[in-house]
């Protein structure tokens, strides 16, 4: 479902905004435009990392600058209700390049990133987005945070990348220059820490599996340079970007004139999160800019979204959302998520229908004409929906888990169980998107039948390929 929203983005504060659209919504109609008919679009996926859902202008935020991603969202589509597969990081990319839940193909946790580690990282016998667009004649490449494994087999050039700059494991500072003295700072701070997780953050910046010296420069601006050259390499060729930014996970580093412009705010973490979400945003604006001097910018899909829920303890804001990253509550697996491609989608639309990140390499692949040749999919070609077409197939349900939290939507109603030992709580989207109401004595039938579709779903997956430390 659809909404026009030119007016509505200062009402955007969760609860009251999204009940106000439920029971206001209209269809919005788009005749005469089929994708696969038109010319094969560029597209741009791009990922932040630990964005809090209610920290763009666009998801109500009065507190951070992000000008750009507005205006794309003004000339676009806000999802309300968009979801990831998983609320933290490399569980959440193994849903979304191969469009199929992560626990099909083993990948329940967190991989420790050692380059020697070929059993950690994502199966090789899944199809990525990349391999995919690249079947479709489609020039591919990877920018950033990969945390898919960082054995040579998992390494992006031989998942479906023809390029790739940026680092294999789970983050990375963001002044490359300090590189050496910041790790050391980081190790001292973390000493009770295991090796492995300390590779996360050790792992060098690379080009196509070449690691490169330290570069000058902040390091969201260095991946949109890379980003650009890349584009003007491909010029003339249909291309897919993924731009995975590091931004806003920890560490929190910005430049200290960013920084400066958030001197209001008093907590220092908050601040320094506040400036790296304004970098990221002001990045986000180089490559539209770059996309309408080329000429590109109307025939380019770029889908924007964040991996996960912000964190609080880390700067993040989720809203009136419950949880945060790492909780399958709303706060956990609710996220930004803006679709813009100006030749075939409405502007100033809000689409209050849940879409799954999973759903984007079947939606990629129709619009560029592509048949995914792997195995079935989880998610669903969306664009009948963001187009507002009557009967449009959506997701009856949506799962997640982890690390012994369960979480189950179906409709308006939202299921979860917080550990093993404790009780399932069931809650109403549509009255509590805070889910501060458990209506579990009151609906036991409803609780019921969602926990017996939840059994269901996780009880055909074989167990994790390799265990999480932190559970």
């Amino acid at each position: 479902m659809s909404v026009s929203v030119k007016n509505l983005r200062s009402n955007i504060r969760c609860g009251t905004w999204l009940y106000l659209l439920l029971i206001g919504v209209s269809l919005f109609a788009v005749h005469g435009i089929r994708a696969a008919e038109a010319r094969q679009p560029n597209i741009i996926f791009v990922v932040a990392d630990d964005l809090g859902y209610a920290d763009l202008g666009v998801y109500g935020s009065n507190e951070i600058q992000t000008p750009n991603l507005d205006q794309l969202a003004d000339g676009g589509i806000i999802l309300t209700d968009g979801y990831v597969s998983a609320p933290y990081c490399g569980p959440s990319r193994a849903g979304f390049m191969t469009g199929r839940y992560q626990q099909r193909h083993g990948f329940w946790c967190n991989p420790t990133n050692w380059p020697v580690d070929r059993s950690q990282g994502l199966d090789l016998e899944e199809e990525t987005i990349a391999d995919v667009l690249r079947r479709g004649g489609y020039r591919t490449c990877a920018i950033g945070k990969w945390h898919l494994g960082s054995a040579e087999a998992f390494h992006p050039i031989n998942r479906g990348f023809d390029e790739y700059f940026g680092f294999l494991g789970g983050g990375h500072h963001y002044f490359p220059m300090q590189y050496e003295e910041n790790m050391k700072r980081w190790a001292r701070d973390h000493s009770d820490t295991d090796t492995p997780f300390l590779y996360n953050y050790g792992s060098p910046l690379e080009v196509s599996g070449i690691p490169i010296p330290p570069q000058e420069g902040y390091l969201t601006d260095l991946l949109t340079d890379y980003s650009i050259g890349f584009m003007k390499r491909a010029s003339g060729t249909p291309f897919f970007l993924y731009i995975a930014y590091n931004a806003p996970h920890v560490p929190l580093e910005a430049p200290e004139e960013t920084i400066e412009k958030y001197s209001s705010i008093n907590d220092k973490k908050r601040r320094t999160y506040a400036a790296m979400v304004d970098n990221l945003d002001m990045n986000m604006g180089r490559i539209v800019e770059y996309l309408r001097e080329s000429g590109e910018f109307d025939n380019t899909l770029i889908v924007f979204i964040s991996d996960n829920g912000g964190k609080p303890q880390n700067g993040g804001f989720n809203g009136e959302l419950r949880g945060h990253k790492g909780q399958v509550y709303e706060g956990g697996v609710r996220v930004p998520f803006i679709w813009s491609w100006p030749n075939v989608l409405p502007a100033g639309e809000i689409v209050t229908t849940p879409i799954s990140s999973l759903d984007l390499l079947p939606t990629f692949a129709v619009a560029a004409g592509v048949n995914p040749a792997g195995k079935p999919l989880d998610g669903i070609n969306v664009l009948p929906v963001l187009l507002g077409e009557s009967g449009s197939a959506s997701h009856a349900r949506l799962f997640w888990e982890r690390g012994g939290q369960r979480g189950i939507r179906q409709g308006e109603w939202k299921a979860t169980l917080w550990r093993e030992r404790s009780n399932w709580q069931l809650f109403n989207l549509t009255d509590d998107v805070g889910e501060q109401n458990d209506l579990a004595k009151s609906n036991p039938e409803q609780l019921e039948e969602m926990k017996a579709l939840y059994e269901q779903w996780i009880g055909q997956f074989e167990g994790p390929r390799w265990s999480d430390p932190k559970y």
